[in-house]
């Protein structure tokens, strides 16, 4: 609305031609506050569009995580991420009725992992880890959004210490309330089972549950807090991180974000991990 209005102010003023220099000293000086205003509220956007997971944006991320783990251990993660959303629902060729409410998003995810083990050199690898594969159908409440669909992981098999070595079909859920000034809150939740691969290992069902808090500051400035608890029910095992990312949004396309996470429970405990993620978006 400000940017709107900015245009027409600068139009009014050039049809009436002015020529004296104090009007163009003060049409100046309106203006500049008025361009000012709209690029703050275009980051502004930009950046609650960067923490949405569920927002009508195409996005294409890179994401290197660093990791050190005891004895020694260190790991480097490069994931790509592509999140293409469509006016449909669930498949491509099914259209839906009204895409402003209701459509679907594709997230495709490719990581790229090097990890060296001093004290256990069989674990030692680097390669192209399991890569995922969400298919989450969107539909706008008056409180947010709400998205489920199916999830994919497919194994890449070798290097063998870096893939679970097991093709798992599951489902996705996610719930983002966005009605709450300054901040986006909701949930994460895949639900996985390992049904074919490697037939040395047993079948497992495991998930990745997240919780989501997205504190919205100003000039287009957010603070994340959403750590991704691993809970292996064959097992009986889990990770429980803490995590909490900073992040800012350059423009209406692009935002960056950077941050530590922690694990104090679970088989990997004591792990850390320093995250840096940067995020084009493609507006529709």
């Amino acid at each position: 609305m400000t940017l709107k209005l900015a245009s027409k102010c600068l139009k009014l003023f050039t049809e009436m031609r002015l020529h004296d220099g104090r009007m163009l000293t003060l049409l100046a000086s309106m203006l500049i506050p008025l361009f000012s205003i709209a690029q703050e509220d275009d980051v502004d956007e930009a950046a609650a569009n960067a923490a949405n997971p569920l927002v009508f944006i195409a996005k294409v991320q890179g994401q290197p995580n660093f990791t050190w783990m005891d004895n020694d251990g260190r790991q480097v993660n490069l994931t790509s991420r592509i999140i293409l959303p469509t006016a449909s629902i669930g498949l491509p060729f099914i259209k839906s009725r009204d895409p402003s409410k209701v459509y679907t998003l594709y997230r495709l995810e490719v990581p790229i992992v090097s990890q060296t083990f001093p004290e256990n050199q069989e674990l030692d690898a680097t390669g192209m880890s399991d890569v995922s594969l969400l298919d989450v159908i969107v539909v706008k409440q008056k409180w947010g959004m709400f998205g489920a669909g199916p999830a994919l992981t497919i194994p890449v098999m070798k290097p063998a210490p870096i893939s679970i070595r097991k093709w798992a079909a599951g489902f996705a859920l996610v719930a983002m309330n966005t009605q709450t000034k300054g901040l986006q809150w909701g949930v994460l939740a895949q639900q996985f089972f390992t049904f074919a691969g490697d037939s040395e290992r047993s079948n497992e069902s495991f998930m990745l549950f997240q919780p989501i808090f997205n504190f919205m500051l100003s000039k287009g400035k957010f603070v994340q807090v959403n750590p991704i608890m691993n809970f292996n029910w064959t097992n009986q095992t889990y990770n429980i991180p803490i995590a909490i990312n900073v992040g800012k949004a350059f423009s209406r396309s692009m935002s960056a974000l950077i941050g530590p996470e922690y694990v104090i429970s679970g088989p990997n405990e004591n792990d850390f991990t320093f995250r840096f993620q940067l995020n084009a978006m493609i507006p529709p």
